[in-house]
């Protein structure tokens, strides 16, 4: 009895090991780099640091007219108003530094937070294709070599790229026609309200 239980479960091993599994595998990296999300948060927080750094050198300039005014008059005044106006000019520009560092941090955090979004979502994403194409695995490979070998038959970035591109494409698409039917609504509702 007890070689017949080593015989049956040698046999749901053997078969759950012989069961064919389909594996494929991705560049991580690639696939984040052409990720069309991807590109599109790195152009927005490109165009938020230039902006930041607009405003700041804008206001460089003010606060450097203002030294410049007090160097000026700094002649003229007494020392102990000069010194007083000395410590508001420094308080400022310490205000400055520390408001521009924290912007930046902001920034930062923001475009961490906005990137681990699109991570969770190309994860999902890429579960669900290995579910509907029957994948049992689909691994990441990257410059730390998670895969260290892969036949190229099996690399899948090119086709979940592909597959994620045309998903972002069609969410997006959707979200702007649900934002042009709001603007036209809108416009329909102003046109119909009679003036008083």
């Amino acid at each position: 009895m007890k070689n017949f239980i080593i015989a049956i479960i040698a046999l749901v091993t053997l078969s759950a090991c012989t069961q064919q599994q389909k594996i494929g595998y991705v560049d991580s990296t690639e696939l984040m780099k052409e990720y069309k999300a991807v590109k599109e948060l790195e152009k927005e927080i490109e165009e938020k640091q230039n902006s930041l750094q607009a405003h700041y050198q804008q206001i460089a300039l003010v606060f450097e007219k203002e030294v410049q005014e007090f160097q000026e008059k700094s002649k003229k005044i007494s020392r102990k108003k000069g010194e007083a106006r000395y410590q508001e000019l420094m308080y400022k520009q310490q205000q400055i530094q520390q408001n521009q560092q924290n912007e930046s941090i902001k920034l930062q955090n923001e475009s961490q937070d906005k990137m681990n979004e699109i991570i969770e979502e190309v994860k999902e994403l890429v579960k669900n294709y290995a579910k509907s194409n029957g994948y049992t695995y689909i691994l990441g490979s990257n410059e730390s070599g998670n895969v260290l070998y892969g036949d190229s038959q099996l690399d899948l970035t090119e086709t979940i790229l592909e597959t994620i591109n045309n998903e972002y494409k069609n969410s997006t698409q959707s979200t702007e026609a649900v934002e042009e039917k709001e603007v036209e609504t809108k416009e329909t509702t102003k046109e119909e309200t009679p003036v008083e």
